[in-house]
């Protein structure tokens, strides 16, 4: 039993963690006729975004998505239009919860757990976001980097989330369906829980998850098992 264990505040990345980014998905590799499109694209978002902290200078996700979704046509030899762009980038804001996400965040706030967010999405976009999903409720704070203006994983962005929270980094758990995030998170002292998401995998030259479930809900019991919640 572990009923003397003081509960970490659980920090939550949104997009592909939380939300369901298909329609996104979908939007992306029909307008550049291809399959593998969204993968190219993303892909290039947070390889750019990383650019930004390397050069100090910050765009936000959100223009970084439509510039980087333009290299993307460009490099698939595709010519779409501003507006095409846009719209089928449009349904970042309107994504909606993976069917586990309710369940999971409810147990962990009945339990007694502190939750939180720490996404690369822009603020405003988040606010959309949680609200279209009905998740606003669930957490204590909705944090965006968009407040430092440096994207993960860099550990300045995982101490910061520690100090608005006013734990240190060691006494959060940072929950995420990508290894990127998961390494940086460890390395700036967090503990780390991987959402094993179809067509996500974990970097293993990084340390590996403190905790691995297959969605919200099945995370959230082990968590309340391990804390006795």
């Amino acid at each position: 039993m572990n009923s003397n264990r003081t509960k970490p505040v659980i920090v939550f990345d949104v997009n592909e963690t939380l939300l369901d980014m298909a329609p996104l998905k979908t939007n992306i590799n029909t307008l550049l006729e291809e399959p593998q499109a969204f993968r190219i694209w993303f892909g290039m978002v947070l390889h750019y975004s990383l650019v930004d902290n390397c050069t100090d200078q910050y765009h936000d996700f959100s223009n970084i998505a439509g510039a980087v979704l333009k290299m993307t046509a460009a490099s698939l030899n595709k010519t779409v239009s501003d507006e095409d762009m846009k719209k089928a980038l449009s349904a970042i804001k309107t994504l909606k919860a993976y069917p586990d996400v309710e369940k999971g965040l409810t147990l962990l706030q009945d339990k007694g757990f502190r939750l939180a967010t720490l996404t690369n999405s822009p603020e405003y976009a988040l606010k959309e976001q949680l609200t279209n999903s009905n998740l606003t409720n669930h957490f204590e704070l909705a944090l965006s980097i968009d407040a430092i203006k440096k994207y993960k994983p860099t550990a300045e962005t995982y101490v910061w989330a520690a100090e608005k929270l006013s734990v240190k980094p060691e006494e959060m758990i940072m929950i995420a369906a990508h290894g990127w995030d998961l390494a940086g998170a460890a390395n700036a002292g967090l503990a780390t829980g991987f959402i094993a998401r179809e067509g996500q995998s974990l970097y293993t030259l990084s340390k590996g998850p403190d905790y691995e479930a297959s969605d919200i809900l099945a995370m959230a019991e082990k968590l309340v098992a391990a804390y006795n919640g």
